[in-house]
């Protein structure tokens, strides 16, 4: 009887030492996020469909302990960043720039050196509104408007360099849209700086929402902008719901055969962002 005590302490000590052992070591550290190399082992946060996601994923297709987290709006991938669900968010510069600018809480790690530009995004059979809109982005970078919508929203001219434009372009009128005296624009309205709503929800405003109506006042068109999920955005435009989209299209060869995209109207890049 005394043995078999004395043998019962032995093997809960012994027991109590191995779960001291397994639960009450710290966990192995993470190595610290620098660039998407660093991504083995995190957790990083996209929003679907987007170029980020893409490039995301093709790297944990070659390293499976990549955790990949889609988000339909990017701002729940800012949400989640916060709350410590995720390690990163990996996202377009333009969006890095509004989050982190003045920001105590977070902190742009990495950039791409190579830019990714984004145009507007219109249907095969717009040639004649696409000629008319090329033609409006050159007025708005000839006369310094574009610059100063640029500057509004992100605190600098992300758009120099992109077009060299000598002489106001003369526009074209032989174009239609969907409705006569308006211009449709599609946009997923949940993209800060580029487009998003006020406080107050009344409002969309951004970048993108600024370049659509400047380029409205110069067709002479009514500007619309018709609120669309980005994992439905092009859909929208095949069934003609709207005219075009101006909401941060990456161009690509893809989209380039699938559609018509006017030359960069701005310059775009990767970035991650970390919690600091």
């Amino acid at each position: 009887m005394f043995r078999s005590k004395i043998l019962s302490a032995v093997l809960a000590l012994a027991l109590c030492a191995l779960l001291l052992s397994a639960c009450g070591q710290p966990a192995a550290t993470k190595t610290a996020i620098a660039s998407p190399d660093d991504f083995k082992g995190h957790s990083i946060a996209v929003q679907t469909d987007t170029t980020a996601a893409y490039s995301v994923n093709d790297m944990k297709a070659a390293d499976s302990t990549i955790q990949v987290h889609e988000y339909e709006k990017v701002t729940q991938c800012f949400d989640d960043l916060k709350l410590g669900r995720v390690d990163a968010v990996y996202v377009d510069s333009v969006v890095a720039a509004y989050y982190t600018t003045g920001s105590e809480e977070y902190t742009r790690v990495w950039m791409s050196a190579e830019g990714e530009p984004m145009g507007i995004c219109l249907a095969k059979n717009s040639d004649s509104l696409a000629a008319a809109v090329e033609a409006a982005i050159d007025t708005l970078y000839f006369n310094g408007k574009m610059a100063e919508i640029a500057s509004k929203h992100f605190g600098e001219d992300a758009t120099k360099g992109l077009r060299q434009v000598a002489e106001a372009p003369a526009i074209p009128a032989d174009f239609a849209t969907i409705t006569a005296g308006k211009l449709l624009i599609g946009a997923e309205v949940g993209y800060p700086p580029m487009e998003y709503t006020t406080e107050d929800g009344m409002s969309f405003v951004g970048f993108d929402i600024d370049v659509g109506q400047a380029i409205g006042e110069i067709l002479g068109l009514e500007v619309e902008v018709i609120n669309t999920s980005w994992d439905g955005i092009f859909a929208g435009l095949e069934k003609g719901q709207y005219d075009c989209i101006i909401s941060s299209v990456s161009i690509t060869p893809e989209r380039q055969e699938a559609y018509i995209l006017t030359k960069p109207y701005i310059s775009n890049a990767l970035c991650i962002v970390t919690k600091k």
